[in-house]
């Protein structure tokens, strides 16, 4: 293990252009920073050994998966074969700034010692310095006058890891995978047991572009996010539900209209059984449920389907 040694880890699937891009956008940077960059392809169907031997450099290290392991357990092998204290987990697809590996080792070097992760921000956010040093005071920093910043805590290019302050949790990733976002539970656990902080930074160090191919689907990965409900967590109800919350990129109504835009219930069934069956005030919860038991016949479905596409024509 490298004491304050950087490495970047990459986990890719089937994305040549994009890796390609991005290896290119690392090393016009400054790579001597750097200890290495770790590709962990999840068996793509093309020549990725070419395309890394195109660099030409030793500070690339191919690890290729035996078989398609799915992509949040190959997000979970970047843990496995890091080398380094520190390393940042990037995206083969968002595109990294000028300066965001000497600002990466700026803000290493100035960070207290506890700290096991440092959140970075994305050009389009407007995060603020703060360091958490437990789960409530993370929880309570991403909702501010009752505005939740949906989806920016399961980001991944913007995640820098201390290896060694996360020790005892890394292990987590692994057994969490099918959250789909085994990146965050590490340092959610760590918070939890109040033994390691996080540091929010207002620097950028990417661009976030939205996924131009490949397999995202928001349905298998809401269903896997909405499953962090089964975490055991030292939360109280109200700051669990604040949680969950935060970790889902939508809310309970934009479910709804979510299943009435594809005429697809079975989906939202699976998560708000996950999550906003126990967290709902119960008469909203009744009147959900009773949504969800209506959807289960077709006849009434196909009205209330189409009496949604009536509204979304009006409106």
């Amino acid at each position: 293990m490298l004491r304050n040694g950087l490495s970047i880890i990459i986990p890719t699937y089937n994305r040549e252009k994009q890796l390609y891009n991005q290896l290119k956008l690392i090393f016009e940077s400054n790579i001597n920073l750097i200890e290495e960059i770790v590709i962990i392809d999840n068996h793509s169907d093309y020549d990725i050994l070419n395309l890394v031997a195109s660099f030409n450099s030793n500070k690339i290290r191919l690890v290729r998966q035996p078989f398609n392991v799915k992509v949040h357990n190959n997000i979970a092998f970047c843990f496995y074969y890091v080398k380094t204290e520190w390393f940042w987990l990037l995206s083969d697809d968002d595109e990294i700034l000028d300066n965001a590996i000497e600002n990466i080792k700026e803000e290493i070097e100035e960070i207290p010692s506890d700290v096991g992760m440092i959140k970075f921000a994305r050009t389009n956010s407007s995060q603020k310095n703060y360091i958490a040093n437990n789960l409530e005071s993370f929880i309570d920093y991403y909702i501010n006058e009752k505005i939740i910043r949906r989806g920016d805590l399961v980001f991944m290019s913007t995640n820098v890891y201390n290896t060694i302050k996360l020790k005892d949790y890394l292990g987590f990733a692994f057994e969490y995978a099918y959250t789909y976002v085994p990146q965050i539970v590490p340092i959610i656990k760590g918070l939890d047991d109040k033994k390691v902080s996080i540091k929010f930074s207002d620097v950028c160090i990417v661009k976030y572009l939205p996924p131009r191919e490949g397999n995202y689907s928001f349905a298998t990965v809401g269903k896997g996010i909405s499953t962090f409900s089964h975490i055991p967590l030292n939360l109280s109800k109200s700051y669990r539900l604040k949680f969950l919350n935060i970790i889902m990129s939508i809310n309970y109504r934009s479910m709804i209209n979510f299943s009435l835009k594809f005429e697809n219930t079975k989906d939202f069934r699976i998560i708000y059984n996950n999550i906003y069956r126990y967290y709902l005030p119960i008469y909203i919860r009744f009147f959900v449920e009773i949504f969800i038991l209506a959807m289960n016949y077709k006849m009434i479905r196909a009205v209330l389907f189409t009496l949604y596409k009536l509204y979304k024509r009006i409106k």
